[in-house]
């Protein structure tokens, strides 16, 4: 043991003095490559100071005393003190010569680095200094809590380095609440892509680590890229670096995430796809975008269209509620529960400027209030302003004028502010401009021209102006017609049932993919059967009228439903809908590949195989897919159909090789239709082969492409 302790004495002396040698002259040092080498084994080897400085701790506070053999303990104690001493000098240089690189945060490596060292020194100073320490128990004990202090700190300092800011104590620190945000206030950068940088590429670009010299945390930062230039190209989004890092094989060293920290999941890396290819935007909001839009269909699923607000202020006594509500003014909460309240005034001709000061007493609690057709005066604006929980005011159609109206803007959390059949105008209107929080004005049957709506928007593009509609010169197109068919699946024969809500509006349709038009294509009548395969179009036609946009689905026939369906090769764990059921219950899904009625395939062959217990005559089967490009969904490669009486004796009976894609486009349904000559059959199998590697104009380039079923029919 002695000769252990004479190395870890010799190790200990000589790293501390290099180490303190470093400190003294570190703006002064240059480190070479094969010297880097050894300071990226830091994080190899924090762990053994770490492990034997507690275990220190706990055998001089716990141990020692306990054990007959004094010398024994004694000796024990010295070998795992010196080996701490050693271990924690040896790290504490490689974490000197680790922070020669460039990427960290200065100051936040210029605490790491002393509290580290500094830790290093007093553990040897421990060891010299034993004798004299060991026989206090109260200077053991402050020294032992010392150490464990700034372990503690050191360890969050560098983790603060490398993995963000409260790494260590996160799990005892009070957590943050993920803020809801409704689908209408939800902006595309901010709720949808941002969080996804926050959380998988800021650990290692910020300001304390900034790897590549990549700093991610704010827009501007996003925009000026890092040493191998911008995150992306708009014009181009395939060539984006932001794409083509995430895109590289897990193995390669260029890989972001790296190898080894979360990685991004498909649905991510396809948000960030969608947003770079449209442009870019940190302010462009969900609701803009359009309806077939694939980054909003993703948006949809993770944003509610309506997002109950959590109020923050105490509810008001039953009792004064109850004191200030009588017939011509009704107060009730919000919702169940809710501290918030809501005042509507009715009776005209008993409301007066003493009804709205009375609500003063509630005036912490309420956050609407509903004044329309009632009498009330400029003055009462001012009152009005007084609530500075106000969330919405109807003030529609009183005998304001408008000259008070600049002290609404100062509220901090009015959103909606009803001025309709008002005498405001433009100048008294444009106030409002300045407030941060308002988001629509309604001001229809003002007068206020839309030119002079537009002016004032430029000084607040965020409220939302409603002036009605004026349509007396205006040609009116006319809506597309309405499906009311709940299935698309024909078993024997299906009603076709079409409707439009506009009287004298003539539908006509298709049936061969073809879009209708006004003279040649079939007029619907009710009592239209639908007996085979096709993709219905129908169009509304009304002289006067624009016509309207093409109403569009696919029918599906299926004369036989097998009584079995094996998946030979199974689908992915991601998408496996309800096993092999899925392709024989005659439910068809809908664009939403995340709803699990679908089986998705990655890359891979789809091989299923049909067994009915009789023959039946077959000549046709359509498998019925979706195709949604952004979401690397594509046509299969291939389809063939091999058919037989015995599992051992099957025949190909028809191969289709479908038309691949060569652009970006919205998601759509499609059906595969594979015809060959009749032929009894028992058996039937399916071979679907997806796309192994996406095209070079797809922003995936390379990777494997999906593709997606839901049915089977066969005829």
């Amino acid at each position: 043991m002695q000769r252990w302790k004479t190395i870890l004495y010799n190790t200990a002396l000589c790293f501390n003095c290099l180490l303190l040698f470093l400190l003294l002259f570190y703006n002064s040092i240059a480190v070479p490559a094969w010297v880097q080498v050894l300071g990226r084994m830091h994080p190899l080897i924090i762990h053994f100071p770490i492990v034997l400085l507690l275990l220190y701790v706990i055998w001089q506070i716990w141990i020692y005393n306990k054990l007959e053999d004094v010398q024994l303990a004694k000796s024990t104690g010295e070998l795992l003190l010196l080996a701490a001493a050693a271990s924690a000098a040896i790290t504490a240089l490689m974490g000197v010569l680790l922070s020669k690189e460039s990427g960290y945060d200065a100051d936040a490596l210029a605490w790491h680095k002393w509290t580290g060292s500094g830790l290093a020194f007093v553990s040897f100073a421990w060891y010299l200094l034993r004798n004299r320490i060991t026989h206090s128990k109260a200077i053991t004990l402050v020294l032992a809590i010392t150490v464990c202090i700034t372990l503690i700190i050191t360890g969050e300092l560098g983790s603060a380095i490398t993995r963000g800011e409260d790494y260590l104590l996160a799990p005892v620190l009070p957590k943050q609440q993920a803020q809801q945000v409704a689908f209408d206030d939800a902006v595309v950068f901010t709720n949808m892509v941002e969080p996804i940088l926050k959380e998988k590429c800021v650990g290692c670009h910020n300001s304390k680590k900034a790897k590549g010299e990549l700093l991610m945390e704010t827009t501007a930062q996003l925009l000026k890229g890092g040493k191998d230039g911008a995150l992306w190209n708009t014009s181009n989004p395939s060539l984006s670096l932001l794409l083509k890092r995430v895109h590289l094989p897990l193995e390669e060293e260029k890989h972001m995430p790296p190898k080894g920290k979360p990685q991004l999941t498909d649905e991510e890396i396809m948000i960030l796809n969608l947003w770079i290819q449209s442009g870019a935007s940190f302010t462009t909001k969900v609701a803009t975008l359009p309806a077939n839009d694939s980054l909003r269909n993703i948006a949809a699923t993770m944003f509610t269209s309506d997002v109950a607000e959590v109020y923050d202020f105490a509810a008001a006594s039953d009792k004064t509620i109850a004191g200030l509500t009588n017939n011509n003014r009704v107060i009730t909460p919000i919702a169940e529960g809710s501290p918030a309240l809501t005042v509507d005034f009715y009776n005209s001709g008993f409301y007066n400027q003493k009804a709205l000061q009375e609500l003063q007493e509630l005036k912490e609690q309420i956050v609407y209030i509903n004044l329309s057709k009632m009498p009330v005066q400029d003055d009462d604006i001012t009152l009005l302003s007084q609530f500075a929980n106000l969330r919405e005011l109807n003030i529609s159609f009183t005998p304001i004028t408008g000259k008070n109206l600049a002290v609404l803007s100062k509220l901090p959390k009015l959103k909606e502010l009803s001025l309709a059949g008002t005498k405001v105008n433009a100048k008294d209107v444009q106030v409002l401009a300045t407030s941060a929080s308002l988001k629509k004005i309604f001001l229809w049957n003002t007068g206020i021209t839309d030119d002079a709506l537009k002016l004032i928007a430029k000084a607040n593009s965020s409220i939302h102006f409603e002036t009605g509609f004026n349509g007396d010169t205006v040609i009116m197109k006319l809506n597309a017609p309405i499906l009311q068919n709940e299935e698309t699946v024909i078993l024997d024969s299906l009603p076709l049932q079409l409707k439009h809500y506009v009287n004298g509006t003539t539908i006509r349709y298709t049936l061969d993919g073809k879009d209708p038009d006004s003279l040649q294509s079939p007029i619907y009548k009710q009592g239209m059967y639908l007996k085979q395969n096709g993709i219905l179009k129908a169009k509304a036609f009304k002289p006067g009228w624009i016509s309207s946009d093409v109403t569009q689905a696919y029918f599906y026939k299926n004369t036989f439903t097998p009584d079995v369906a094996t998946l030979v090769t199974p689908a992915d764990d991601s998408y496996k809908g309800d096993g092999a059921k899925t392709i024989i219950d005659h439910i068809k899904s809908d664009n939403n590949f995340r709803n699990g009625k679908w089986l998705g395939y990655h890359g891979t062959l789809m091989n299923t195989l049909l067994h009915f217990q009789k023959p039946v005559q077959v000549q046709n089967i359509t498998i019925s897919s979706l195709v949604d490009i952004g979401g690397y969904i594509f046509p299969p490669l291939s389809i063939e159909v091999w058919g037989g009486n015995t599992e051992g004796s099957l025949k190909l009976l028809g191969r289709l090789t479908p038309k691949q894609p060569t652009m970006s486009a919205p998601g759509y349904l499609q059906g595969y239709d594979i015809n060959f000559t009749p032929a009894t059959l028992q058996y039937i199998k399916l071979k679907v082969q997806s796309v192994p590697k996406l095209p070079v104009w797809h922003p995936g380039k390379g990777d494997k492409a999906w593709f997606f079923t839901d049915e089977v029919f066969i005829n």
